[in-house]
This record gives structure tokens, sequence and C-alpha cells, in this order.
């Protein structure tokens, strides 16, 4: 530690400068880390001093006008999860269809499905940059006949991770049989 030495002819006074002084920083220092609520009341009346509230909500201000003065550069987004048309497999309605049968062609009423769906995009005029279908034949198709009828000039891109989840063991078994008591899923529960 620093000492400073005061010049004094007495030497009682000398001690008890060193005294005062050596009492003076520690209280110097509590008081700078957290001032008494008196000074702290008095500050905050004047405002040189903020609460921590209203520090935290002058930052969200801050913040919320920097994203609001950055939305007006960056484009709008809009993603579009559609589903495929009926499938050869729909017209089972008993039977589990899922991930691993990809090769299920459209219906008639799904290829209608989609140009239906072709016309309603080209009719809400949006704009497309890019469309993606699974590797699933009824997928794929539809896609295709959607954005012919929407006229959508990009390609479609196949993505295999957008099918849906595989059914394991139960697919192209009767739901009847599945969920029927004692079946493979009741009694898995």
């Amino acid at each position: 530690p620093v000492w400073l030495e005061p010049v004094m002819p007495n030497p009682l006074s000398a001690r008890l400068a060193r005294l005062a002084l050596a009492a003076a920083i520690p209280l110097a220092s509590a008081l700078l880390a957290s001032p008494p609520w008196w000074l702290t009341r008095a500050l905050l009346a004047s405002g040189r001093l903020v609460s921590p509230q209203r520090r935290l909500a002058a930052w969200d201000a801050l913040q919320r006008r920097a994203d609001q003065k950055a939305r007006g550069s960056r484009r709008r987004v809009r993603v579009l999860l559609i589903r495929h048309g009926e499938s050869e497999a729909n017209l089972q309605a008993g039977q589990i269809v899922g991930g691993r049968d990809v090769a299920t062609p459209l219906s008639a009423t799904g290829e209608e499905q989609a140009r239906l769906l072709g016309e309603r995009l080209l009719r809400d005029g949006l704009r497309v940059d890019a469309v993606y279908a699974s590797h699933a034949v009824r997928a794929r198709k539809t896609a295709d006949i959607a954005c012919a009828a929407a006229a959508i000039r990009q390609r479609v891109r196949i993505e295999p991770r957008l099918v849906e989840f595989s059914q394991g063991s139960l697919e192209r078994r009767w739901r009847a049989e599945v969920y029927a008591a004692g079946g493979p899923v009741l009694r898995g529960i």
C-alpha cells in the first residue's frame, strides 16, 4: 500500500492525520462500490444515476430500434409447407403408410389437387425463389404439376431429408390390426 505522509510539525497531529487517511481510503472505496441509500436516492432524483430496470428498458428499446431499422433492408421470407396430393396408398384408408414407401404415385385425385394448388399459387401472385420436394414419387409429382400450373420456372430441388418419418415394421399393415387391443402399438404402451 502507498502511504501519504502529511508534513506536520506536531507528532500527534501527524499520527492523527495518518489514522484519518487510513480510515478514509476504505470508506471511500466502500462508498464507490455501493453508495449509501440517501446518496443513491439523490442521484436517482437528479437523473445522474439510472436504475437497473430503466437501464435494461433503455437497452431493449435501443435493440428494438436497431432491429426495426435493419428489417427495412431485409427481404421478407415466406415459407410454404405443402403436403403431397392424394396417393394410391391413401386410397387404402385402413393401411399405414410411412417414409420408407417412396414409390407410391399420386392418384388421379392427387394430380387434380396438385393442379389446383398451382392455380391457387398463380392466382395469389406469389414470387417463388426455390421449390423443394422429398424423393418420394408422390411429392415430386405434386411439386412438378403445381409448378407447371403456377408457371414457376425454378427446377424442383430434391431433398431426401424432407420425407415423412418411417413407421418401421408397422408400414403397410392394417390400422385395425396395429391399434387393436393386444396389437403392437397398445402392447408397447
